[in-house]
C-alpha cells in the first residue's frame, strides 16, 4: 500500500488515518468561525469606507488572506470529516447610508481585532502538537496576518490614523 498524503493507493484497511485530537478539531472549527466573521464585518466596513486607499487595504485583507485561509481551512475540516459552521452571504451590500461609521473607526476596529488575532494565532499554533501539517498552516496562516499586520500599522501611521503614545525624552 503507498500511502501520499490523503491519497491511498492500495488495501484501505492499511492505510493511516490522518490524525487529528479534540482540542485541535474544536481549534479549526473556531478558527473558520471567526474567518467567516471577521470576512463579513470586512465586507460592510468596505460598503461604509470612504477612502480608497482604505477600500483597497480591506479588499487585500479580504482576498490575499482571508479567503484563502477560509479555503484552506474548510479543506482541512472536510479532510477530517468535521462539520462546517454556517457560511456567511458571500458578499454585503448594505443602502447608502455610509456616514454612520467614519474610516478612522473602522480602521482602528480591524486594527485591534488584528492585533487579538495575532494573540490567538499564537495560542492555537502552540495547542496543535498532534498534527504537524496543521500546525505548520497555521503558522503559515500567522505569518501572513504578521505581514498584513505591518501594512496596517504603516498605513495607520500614513492617514494619522494610528495613535502613538507621546514620546519622552
Amino acid at each position: 500500500m503507498v500511502q501520499i498524503g490523503n491519497i491511498h493507493l492500495g488495501k484501505a484497511e492499511t492505510a493511516e488515518r490522518p490524525k487529528l485530537d479534540a482540542g485541535e478539531a474544536f481549534i479549526l472549527w473556531d478558527l473558520l468561525l471567526s474567518r467567516y466573521d471577521i470576512i463579513q464585518k470586512t465586507q460592510i466596513y468596505q460598503n461604509f469606507a470612504h477612502d480608497p486607499d482604505l477600500k483597497a487595504l480591506l479588499a487585500q485583507g479580504l482576498a490575499g488572506v482571508l479567503e484563502k485561509q477560509v479555503n484552506v481551512l474548510e479543506k482541512e475540516m472536510n479532510t477530517f470529516n468535521l462539520p462546517l459552521p454556517s457560511r456567511p452571504p458571500k458578499s454585503m451590500r448594505l443602502p447608502d447610508v455610509s456616514a454612520i461609521i467614519e474610516d478612522e473607526f473602522m480602521f482602528r476596529d480591524v486594527f485591534f481585532g488584528m492585533q487579538g488575532f495575532l494573540d490567538y494565532h499564537a495560542r492555537t499554533i502552540r495547542s496543535f502538537t498532534t498534527n504537524d501539517k496543521l500546525r505548520a498552516q497555521l503558522i503559515n496562516f500567522a505569518v501572513d496576518e504578521l505581514h498584513l499586520f505591518d501594512l496596517m500599522v504603516k498605513f495607520g501611521k500614513l492617514k494619522g490614523w494610528l495613535r502613538v503614545p507621546p514620546f519622552v525624552l
